[in-house]
């Protein structure tokens, strides 16, 4: 009785989040009908990002093995930012105190792209501005790794 039972709450849990997921034909657009790409509202440019900001991120370098890191950077509000950050890869600290500085450009539906330049290699991310809290994805080659970023200092907690 107890695995029918859950059986069937697994169910109406996964057409729950079907039912999230397809939202209402206003509100979304898809990529081959498959998965929903989320519009951020609002308006933003490069001036949204100002100050620092910590960052954490995880993902995998193919050929390579997983990789994490944090760090902070800090974005002038006119589309050029500085960080140093600390990274470790397949289990070992392998970057400590990596300086860094690059540009970005902010679009008026909250998304937008930078280019790092850090120990000799050039990476490239898309990100999306989402209240405080900006979410991004490296676009090169060979990298699945992904980030988030929040203001630094006391009284940043939402």
């Amino acid at each position: 009785m107890t695995r029918m039972r859950a059986t069937r709450i697994a169910l109406v849990a996964v057409a729950v989040a079907g039912l999230l997921m397809a939202g209402t034909p206003s509100r979304r657009k898809s990529t081959a009908g498959i998965v929903p790409v989320v519009l951020a509202s609002g308006s933003c440019s490069n001036s949204s990002l100002r100050g620092n900001f910590g960052f954490q991120f995880t993902g995998n370098i193919i050929g390579l093995g997983p990789i994490g890191g944090v760090g902070v950077a800090t974005y002038d509000g006119a589309g050029n930012f500085t960080q140093t950050d600390n990274v470790s890869i397949n289990g070992f600290p392998a970057i400590v105190n990596r300086p860094g500085s690059g540009t970005y450009s902010v679009n008026p539906d909250c998304t937008g792209t930078s280019t790092l330049n850090a120990g000799g290699l050039v990476l490239h991310n898309t990100f999306v501005i989402v209240g405080k809290l900006s979410y991004s994805v490296q676009t090169d080659p060979g990298a699945v790794i992904t980030g988030v970023a929040r203001p630094t200092g006391a009284g940043e907690e939402d």
